[in-house]
């Protein structure tokens, strides 16, 4: 276990990058009513759960060199780099050189493939070449702003926290809101924050990594944390969030159930806390990136498995179909983990900032 590591904060992003793949395989292929389908159909929130845990990782990584002053801002950035970039780059060559391959229809100009590279599709509106990516991209241009966010969220009174605190909520209900009055209509797919069109996108990152990291500052206040520990507030929120995930529309109510279940599962203690740290859910959070960023493309697996199941009924031909290509992601990503993204993050590392610092001390 990693210095540090809250193991249950690491199994959460396991299920949530498992909830978003079955999103994306079941997509266009569950009716749109329902109470099963419409949980379903909510599982681009994970996105939301995904930027929400950044920022408090990120605040709990670096909030106490932040507030000593020793935090270093090129240290930080270069270990962000060395944490996503190398395998984000294999995959989207990778896809890149698959869409040559099958001659598919993927408009790849050159302003597309520089952004994409560059990883800042999320500041226009270019298309992501492995379309969960948008997400990574805006994640990255944020923590070009962590020094700010930090100073605002860490270093800040007590009001001053609960003001911004507010602030980035209202930005949320304010997206919602617009949504379901049709105002910002034409860029949502699912739900009324799945809003993956800029700057709808940054604005949901930036919002979410700022209450992130206010999480982490509230979590270690130590009465605050033992009530948030405890086994019935824990199933209390989880059921809730389960009812909240049947109801259509109900994206700010989720949302914030979401920021209520990070913040219990942030003590490391109690039945969730105790589920999600488990050995299997620790492990697809070790590779819930590269799950996240393989899984898209795994959809002509997902309709190979179907048509071959041709005279079963539909739930079982979709039942089959997503375990089938679900394990056969997972498996990828294991290889991927252990192969590409570990040892490429340890070996740039070792050319970080601090490295080089401490090799010339």
């Amino acid at each position: 276990m990693a210095v540090g590591e809250i193991r249950s904060m690491t199994g959460i992003r396991g299920a949530a990058a498992v909830f978003v793949m079955v999103y994306h395989f079941e997509l266009d292929r569950v009716p749109s009513d329902g109470a099963f389908s419409t949980f379903l159909n909510h599982g681009y929130l994970s996105v939301d759960l995904f930027f929400i845990l950044s920022g408090f990782v990120m605040a709990h990584v670096y909030g106490p060199s932040f507030l000593s002053g020793a935090f270093r801002f090129g240290d930080f950035l270069w270990h962000r780099i060395a944490r996503v970039y190398p395998l984000y780059l294999v995959v989207t060559l990778a896809f890149i050189a698959l869409a040559f391959l099958k001659s598919s229809e993927l408009d790849i100009g050159p302003d597309v493939f520089i952004s994409n590279v560059l990883m800042l599709q999320s500041l226009g509106n270019w298309p992501s070449i492995d379309p969960p990516a948008w997400s990574v991209s805006a994640e990255m241009l944020v923590y070009l702003l962590f020094p700010v966010i930090g100073l605002l969220c860490l270093k800040s009174s007590r009001m001053a926290a609960l003001l911004l605190g507010i602030g980035a909520i209202l930005a949320i209900l304010i997206l919602t809101l617009a949504a379901s009055l049709h105002y910002i209509g034409s860029t949502i797919s699912k739900g009324l924050l799945d809003l993956i069109a800029a700057p709808f996108t940054l604005i949901r990152c930036l919002a979410g990594f700022t209450l992130g990291q206010l999480v982490w500052r509230l979590h270690n206040d130590p009465a605050v944390a033992a009530f948030a520990a405890r086994t019935p507030v824990q199933i209390g929120v989880g059921l809730l969030a389960v009812v909240a995930l049947t109801q259509p529309d109900w994206d700010f109510a989720i949302y914030l159930l979401i920021i209520s279940l990070l913040f219990c599962l942030s003590t490391d203690r109690g039945l969730f806390a105790d589920f999600f740290a488990s050995p299997p859910m620790h492990f697809l959070g070790d590779i819930s990136f590269a799950v996240y960023l393989t899984h898209y493309r795994a959809l002509g697996v997902w309709a190979m498995v179907e048509g071959r199941l041709g005279n079963a009924g539909f739930v079982l031909r979709n039942v089959v179909a997503t375990v089938v290509t679900s394990m056969v992601v997972i498996g990828v990503s294991w290889l991927l983990h252990v192969a590409i993204e570990r040892p490429c993050r340890q070996l740039m590392r070792k050319g970080s900032p601090a490295m080089v610092r401490k090799r010339a001390a």
